[in-house]
Parts: C-alpha cells; structure tokens; sequence
C-alpha cells in the first residue's frame, strides 16, 4: 500500500513539474517564465490581411524585408516573411520570434512605431505600427525600413549572443583576452592557429564551416579605413590560411571588390568590410565580413572576421551567426 502512494505522490509530482515551464532568459536576460520563442531563425511573422498583403503595404513590406541580403554568392532574402491573417493570430503563434501587428483606425492619432520585448515568449520582439488608416502605413512604413531591418537584425544577433554567453569556450575567450581582445566565443569552436600576429579558430561540421580571425596592424592615419588598404592588410596574413591542396591559401577575392561600410557602435567607429574570399590554387570561395577599429592604447588597429564555407547552401544564418560574434568584440581593458 505504501508503495503504490508513493508511486501515485512521484507521477503528481512530475506532472507538477512538467506543467511549469523551466526558467529561460528574456531579452534582457533577466529570467523569465514565459515559453519559449517559435519560428525559424530570420523568419519575420507579418500580422496582415490578405488583401493588404497582396497590395502596396504588403509588397512595401516585402521589399523591405525580402531585400537581398549583402554580398552572398547566390540571392538570399534579408529575412524569411511569414505572411498570416489577423483572426488567425492566436496563442499558437503569439509565440514567434519576430512579429509585426499593426493597430489601425480612427482612434489612432499618428502614425508610429513602437517596439515591445518578450511580450507572449521570450527571448521575443513584437513590433506594432500604428495608423490612422492603412494607407497611411505605406510611406510610414517605406520610411522606416532601415528601420526595420536593424530591428530585427539586431534581435537575432541578441540571441545568439546569448546563447554564446550561456555556453562559452572559455579557453579560447582567453586567447583572444591575452591580444587585448574581449569577445563571446559560442561552444563548438576549436583553435586552428594561434600566432603572435594572428588568430584562427572555426566551427567545423560535414558540410560548413565558420571562421573566426583577428589580428592587428598600426593605426597611421585615417586613409586606413578604406576597402583597399582594409584588404590588403587582410591578404597579409590570411595566407596562413590552407586550402584542401598542397600551395594553396586563403586570398581576398578582386571578381567582385569588398565594399566598406562604416559604422558608429559603442559610441566609437568601426570599418565594416564585406567581401569574397577565395582559394588560391583552388577552386573554393565564400563571403566574409570584418570589423576594424582602434586601440587607443595601443594605437593600432584591430580586425575581426567572420567567414563561411557551405558549399551548395544557403549562407545567410551562418553569416549572421558568425557576425553576432564580431559585435561582441571590443577592446580589452
């Protein structure tokens, strides 16, 4: 008799457990208790009528967040749309990662924007546009597009920051500590090669891999923010680089030139280069991207890169991934 209440006493007590669910971080890592998010990584849930979808606002939409995204070797979308019905919008799918609502009608008395963390899931961004009417939406919305995008870049780059910060290479963190560079290494990384002037580490698997390197050079003047000069201090010493054949090395690809795109973050300049990588002496390539800026200090320029190797697939979320991590690097104090 014992026995069986025991039995009876330990099943209540795991169907207790398995009704609340486990603690999570939020957006702001605080923990939290709402459910997890759902949606695919880079998919955008679009809170819209059909009709609308299918006129201006909704081609609006999908110019902005369909956008090709920059310098990959086959066209992928800046984010992934997915389109659903305002009666649909139900517990099911309060959950998704990244949602656009909208609250539209005469009780509404300009046309803005306001963005809301961990409303229904957590680590969650709901975006909601207001308006008067709906035709008032589609300059507001074309407006803030840029917008738009960074807002939800900048939400998939939170999370997977998080997730790197909750399980770190510690070992590899401290490589990078040692040339004065603070950065949030995910676990799955392993060293490839760590020399006075160089850092390589990268996430392998049958069919990918993403790279990480740094390295730095002396800050002369300003004209070292420029593509060219960015690339050719990158060409100095990705040529340590291998490729799969014997003499051949990693080179920065001059088919299609890196482009510069400059950028004010943590209240300091960054250079941000995209580009094509290539192996000389082998057919391979991929898109890469750095970020360069200074060490007071030390006058001297520091450089981190993220790159991708998938041949035959879709690069976008690796990129992104990988670039997460270069947002993480600063100098070390």
């Amino acid at each position: 008799m014992i026995a069986k209440r025991n039995a009876i006493v330990c099943l209540l007590l795991a169907a207790v457990l398995l009704a609340v669910p486990s603690c999570r971080k939020g957006s702001s890592g605080d923990t939290t208790m709402l459910p997890n998010i759902s949606g695919g990584v880079n998919d955008v849930l679009l809170v819209l009528r059909k009709e609308l979808w299918n006129d201006t606002l909704g081609r609006s939409y999908k110019a902005i967040l369909e956008d090709q995204f920059p310098y990959l070797p086959q066209i992928e979308p800046l984010f992934d749309i997915v389109q659903l019905p305002p009666d649909n919008f139900g517990s099911t799918f309060k959950s998704h990662r990244n949602i656009i609502r909208h609250n539209v009608g005469s009780n509404v008395d300009s046309v803005s924007l306001t963005i809301q963390k961990d409303v229904w899931a957590a680590p969650q961004t709901v975006v909601t546009v207001s308006s008067p009417t709906y035709k008032q939406l589609v300059p507001f919305i074309i407006a803030n597009g840029e917008r738009l995008v960074n807002i939800f870049e900048q939400a998939e780059r939170d999370r997977d920051m998080q997730t790197a910060r909750k399980y770190p290479e510690l070992e590899l963190e401290q490589r990078f500590q040692k040339r004065g560079i603070r950065i949030s290494i995910p676990k799955g990384y392993v060293l490839n090669t760590d020399t006075e002037d160089f850092i390589w580490i990268s996430h392998e698997t049958p069919k990918t891999t993403q790279g990480i390197i740094a390295y730095r050079f002396p800050y002369t003047d300003a004209n070292t923010f420029t593509a060219e000069y960015l690339a050719k201090q990158r060409n100095a010493v990705v040529n340590q680089i291998p490729g799969p054949t014997d003499g051949s090395y990693m080179i920065t690809s001059e088919v299609v030139p890196p482009a510069l795109f400059p950028m004010t973050y943590r209240g300091g300049y960054r250079a941000v280069l995209r580009g094509y990588w290539d192996v000389a002496r082998h057919p391979m390539g991929g898109p890469f991207i750095s970020h360069s800026f200074i060490d007071e200090a030390r006058q001297e320029v520091v450089t981190v890169e993220a790159f991708v190797y998938a041949p035959s697939k879709g690069k976008r979320d690796l990129m992104r991934q990988t670039e997460a991590i270069l947002f993480s690097a600063t100098v070390a104090e």
